[in-house]
C-alpha cells in the first residue's frame, strides 16, 4: 500500500487561507517556478489579479487578503490605519453595518 504524494497545487491550495494573494515573487521562493505559475493560470487553478500577483480561482478577496500577503510573504509591516482600523475594532464613530469595499488608487 503506498501513499499517495500531494501535487504541488493540491499543497498550495490546502495550506494557504483561501482569501489570499499570492506573490510571485514568494511562489518561486518556495519552489512553485514562473513556468509552473504560468500552467496554473492556463488550467484555471491560480488567476492573475495584476503583475506578479495571484488568487485562488474563485476566491473572493478583500484588501485583507493583500495585507497578509504583504505581512506574511514578503515580512512587511504594513496594517490598516485610519477608518478602517477603528471599524475592525469596532469603535469607528459611526459603525458600518454592511462591509465595504476599500480601494486604491495610482495618482
Amino acid at each position: 500500500m503506498s501513499a499517495k504524494k500531494p501535487t504541488k497545487i493540491n499543497q498550495l491550495m490546502t495550506t494557504q487561507p483561501s482569501n489570499v494573494v499570492f506573490l510571485s515573487s514568494w511562489l518561486v521562493d518556495n519552489g512553485y517556478s514562473g513556468l509552473l505559475q504560468t500552467r496554473y493560470r492556463k488550467s484555471g487553478r491560480l488567476k492573475s489579479i495584476g503583475v506578479g500577483a495571484m488568487i485562488k480561482s474563485g476566491a473572493n478577496i478583500d484588501y485583507t487578503g493583500a495585507v497578509y500577503a504583504l505581512q506574511k510573504q514578503k515580512g512587511k509591516t504594513i496594517h490598516p490605519g485610519d477608518k478602517t482600523a477603528l471599524s475592525l475594532l469596532r469603535k469607528a464613530h459611526y459603525p458600518e453595518f454592511e462591509p465595504q469595499e476599500y480601494y486604491t488608487s495610482r495618482r
